[in-house]
C-alpha cells in the first residue's frame, strides 16, 4: 500500500538488499546505557543553567525552549559518541503546555500539566537504587486477592476496537503536529541516519511475571490465546506509524521476549508466539516498513520456525548465558538472503581492547556478512559502564578494517 522506500543511509540500504561501501554498525536499544546517562545529566545541567540565567527557582516551560534543549542534546550525541550511520528511535516531543521546571533544596523537578512533580536527577539517575521504586510489570499486575485466572479473564475482556485505517487527511494532520519537530530537524541535519519505530509482539505484550506466565500458558491456554488475539495491532492503531512512514521512517523494530527455548518449549513457541508474531510482522510489512525482529534469549532450537517469519532482518542476543547461540549456524539455517544483525557481547565491548574489538568485528563479518545482508550490532543494550569514546569507536569499527 506504500511505494518502495529507498533511502541512502547504509542500514536501510542493507535492508533493501543493496550493496554498501562498508558494513553498517548500530546497537540495540541505543537509548539505554551510557546515552541514557548522558541525556539525563545533560537535561539536568541545561535546565539548571536556564534557571540560573533567568534568576529564578521556577519557570514555566515554553515550547521553543523545550524544543531547543532537546535538539541540543540529540545533536551533541550524534556529533559525538553516536555518529551516523547508525539508527535512532524516532523521537517525538510531548507538549510542554502547563509544565514547569522548579528548583528546590538543590534539586530540580519537572512539574507536568497535572501538577505532578518528578525529580530530574543530576548523576547516573537510571541506576540509582530507590526504595519506593517498583517494577513496571509488578505495578500493572499487583492486585491482591486475585489469582492468575482472574487477571487473565479481566485482560481477555479488554478487546481492542478494530477501527478503520486512518485517512490520508488524518495522517497529514499528524505529520504537521509539533511533536515531530525534533525528528524533522534531525532528519535534515543527518541524512545518513536511519530512524525506526518501536513495537512489541503480541506475546511480548502479555505483561505477566515469569511465574504468572508459566501458569497461564500451561493452565489457561484458551485465555492466553484470547489475549494474544486482542494484542494484535489493529488498523485504528496505525496513525503514528503511518505518520512516521510519511516522514521517511523505513524501519519497525519489533521486540520478542520470553518466547525463547530457555523459557518455553518449541511446541509452546509454535502455539503461543509464532502465529501472532507472524501476523504482527505482516501488519507492519503491509504498512510499507522493513521489519527487524529482536529475539531475546536462546533461538537455536527454534530456527526452523523463525525462518518462516516474514521479518526483513533478525537480531539475537549474544551467547552470554552459554546457550550456544551461534551466529554462523544462524546464518547457515536462515540462508544467505536473510538480513542478520550481529550479536557482539555488550560486556565484551565495554572491557575489551580496541584490537580485540576489531578482531571480533572481523570474526562476525566472516561468520555472517561475507556476502552482505549483514549489519554489525551488539546482542544486548550497551552496558552503562561503557565509555562514550568506546561506543563511538565501535560504531566506526568496520571502516577501520
Amino acid at each position: 500500500m506504500t511505494a518502495v522506500f529507498r533511502p541512502e543511509d547504509p542500514i536501510n540500504k542493507v535492508l533493501n538488499h543493496e550493496v554498501t561501501e562498508f558494513t553498517p554498525v548500530t546497537v540495540v536499544y541505543e537509548g539505554l546505557g551510557p546515552l541514557e546517562i548522558y541525556r539525563t545529566e545533560q537535561r539536568y545541567l541545561r535546565w539548571r543553567n536556564i534557571l540560573e540565567q533567568a534568576g529564578t527557582d521556577a519557570l514555566e516551560v515554553d515550547y521553543q525552549t523545550y524544543y531547543e534543549l532537546e535538539l541540543g542534546i540529540e545533536t551533541d550525541i550524534l556529533d559525538g559518541p553516536y555518529p551516523p550511520p547508525a539508527w535512532l528511535w524516532f523521537p517525538t516531543l510531548a507538549s510542554p503546555a502547563g509544565c514547569a521546571i522548579k528548583k528546590r533544596g538543590g534539586e530540580l523537578f519537572w512539574r507536568d500539566a497535572k501538577g505532578k512533580e518528578t525529580r530530574i536527577p543530576p548523576r547516573h539517575a537510571p541506576h540509582e537504587n530507590t526504595a519506593d521504586s517498583k517494577d513496571a510489570y509488578a505495578t500493572i499486575w499487583e492486585q491482591k486477592g486475585r489469582d492468575v485466572k482472574e487477571l487473565l479473564e479481566a485482560a481477555a475482556q479488554k478487546k481492542k476496537t478494530s477501527a478503520q485505517f486512518p485517512s490520508a487527511d488524518e495522517v497529514t494532520a499528524r505529520v504537521n503536529e509539533k511533536s515531530f519537530d525534533l525528528a524533522k530537524a534531525l532528519q535534515r541535519r543527518y541524512p545518513n541516519l536511519a530512524f525506526y519505530k518501536f513495537a512489541c509482539s503480541p506475546y511480548d505484550s502479555l505483561t505477566l511475571s515469569f511465574k504468572q506466565l508459566m501458569e497461564a500458558l500451561i493452565d489457561y491456554p484458551e485465555l492466553v490465546h484470547r489475549i494474544l488475539e486482542n494484542n494484535l495491532p489493529q488498523p485504528g492503531e496505525a496513525l503514528p506509524y503511518l505518520a512516521a512512514r510519511r516522514l521517511g521512517v523505513g524501519i519497525v523494530f519489533l521486540e520478542e521476549c520470553l518466547a525463547s527455548a530457555d523459557i518455553i518449549s518449541p511446541r509452546m513457541y509454535k502455539e503461543f508466539s509464532f502465529p501472532y508474531t507472524k501476523k504482527a510482522l505482516q501488519y507492519f510489512n503491509d504498512l510499507g516498513f522493513k521489519t527487524v525482529l529482536y529475539f531475546s534469549g536462546n533461538p537455536m532450537p527454534l530456527l526452523s520456525y523463525l525462518k518462516e517469519l516474514p521479518f526483513t532482518a533478525v537480531s539475537f542476543e549474544e551467547d552470554r548465558k552459554n546457550y550456544g547461540i551461534d551466529l554462523g549456524e544462524i546464518r547457515r539455517v536462515l540462508g544467505p538472503d536473510r538480513v542478520l544483525l550481529g550479536n557482539v557481547n555488550a560486556s565484551f565491548l565495554e572491557k575489551a581492547s580496541e584490537q580485540e574489538i576489531l578482531d571480533e568485528v572481523k570474526h562476525q563479518i566472516n561468520l555472517a556478512g561475507r556476502h552482505g545482508n549483514f549489519i554489525l550490532s551488539t546482542g544486548s543494550p550497551v552496558t552503562p559502564g561503557t565509555s562514550l569514546e568506546r561506543l563511538r569507536f565501535f560504531l566506526q569499527s568496520t571502516r577501520r578494517l
